[in-house]
């Protein structure tokens, strides 16, 4: 095993540890233009990734406004940042850990002063310094929620799950959804090449074969689909009505269907899956900046805060002291068997552009088809 999979595998046993984590509903307040303002903080992020009580409560402590601005799509809020330049509309934004490399090459992102952070001691320590965290020298975001892909499934038809190979089963055919750009990376594991790329590096011929090879494998098997989907919530609302049996999703939303009732189970097939986190990054040239080291300082004063957000959201807190504020089917909806967690590998950093730039155009090219 090389060295790289080994850090990121234990990594994966620390990011599951921590506990689970979900945000409650954030109070929606339009964006104005993000000029410099010392009472207001902009901030883009997704659905119920921040608890409206810590919000309320934040801007009642400083007298800071919140305006949050939600997103769904991390290309989008990208494309957005690289099109407004050196005049940013937000001052903190929410990158996935797929995504993390290329916000920062862009620079986008400004490296994070833990020394304004007064709280950071509270963040868990598999955190403070993770491998896949520090880019160029430099940490770059509040890591605030931990997750993995998945395979879940209503355990009222589908008894047992062991492979990626189910999704492709004949028996469930429409019964099935997933988010292609993820999916295909899931889907190069299962076929037996490299789905984070990391060693692809410096062979883009090998690289366009391995992703071409789970594009025309997923073009294949189109008709097993039921519907792409892009947010969380759509797939959530499938198996509520019954829509789908099977699903490739982020922990988040499948957790947050167990904790809720539903009978849904989640799990790491044999061939593997990705973890990562989500952070909270501070904007370049955010006009607002010292008002979002507040905040995040804010954020990781209590593990309250934490445990909120993963009731909320299902994604595992990064904070210390979440777990033991969390009731049995919470603890249950964001753990896993060992064995399982150790098919887990964390997304790295490496050779972050190429695999952007080959599965984005796959992702379009199955769309089309």
């Amino acid at each position: 095993m090389s060295e790289i999979l080994k850090i990121n595998r234990r990594a994966a046993l620390k990011l599951l540890g921590a506990g689970g984590a979900i945000l409650a509903a954030p109070h929606i307040i339009r964006p104005r233009p993000a000029w410099a303002d010392n009472g207001v903080l902009n901030i883009t992020t997704y659905d119920k990734f921040l608890p409206q009580e810590f919000i309320d409560k934040f801007q009642k402590d400083t007298g800071i406004e919140v305006r949050i601005r939600l997103t769904d799509d991390q290309g989008k809020q990208y494309n957005l940042l690289t099109a407004e330049g050196a005049n940013p509309s937000t001052d903190i934004v929410t990158v996935a850990g797929h995504r993390y490399s290329q916000f920062i090459s862009s620079k986008l992102l400004q490296p994070l002063d833990t020394g304004k952070i007064a709280n950071w001691k509270n963040l868990n320590t598999a955190y403070q310094d993770a491998p896949w965290a520090r880019v160029d020298g430099n940490l770059w975001g509040l890591p605030i929620l931990a997750g993995y892909e998945g395979l879940a499934r209503n355990i009222d038809y589908v008894k047992e799950a062991p492979s990626w190979e189910i999704m492709f089963d004949p028996q469930y055919k429409g019964q099935t959804s997933y988010i292609v750009s993820d999916f295909m990376t899931i889907v190069m594991q299962y076929l037996g090449h490299d789905g984070d790329f990391v060693s692809y590096a410096g062979k883009a011929d090998v690289a366009q074969k391995a992703t071409n090879e789970a594009r025309d494998f997923l073009i294949k098997n189109k008709d097993m689909v039921r519907k792409y989907y892009d947010a969380g919530s759509e797939v959530q609302q499938m198996f509520i009505n019954e829509d789908i049996y099977l699903a490739h999703s982020w922990s988040g939303p499948a957790a947050k269907l167990i904790i809720d009732g539903h009978p849904i189970q989640l799990s790491v097939p044999k061939e593997g899956t990705f973890g990562f986190c989500y952070t909270l990054n501070v904007v370049n040239n955010a006009p607002n900046a010292e008002n979002a080291y507040k905040l995040l300082d804010a954020i990781l004063a209590s593990p309250e805060v934490g445990a909120a957000m993963t009731r909320q959201s299902g994604y595992s807190s990064t904070m210390n002291g979440v777990g033991d504020l969390l009731n049995e089917r919470e603890k249950l909806a964001s753990t896993l068997p060992q064995e399982e967690v150790e098919r887990i590998i964390f997304f790295s950093s490496i050779n972050r552009d190429m695999k952007n730039e080959m599965i984005d155009r796959a992702t379009a090219e199955v769309k089309a088809a």
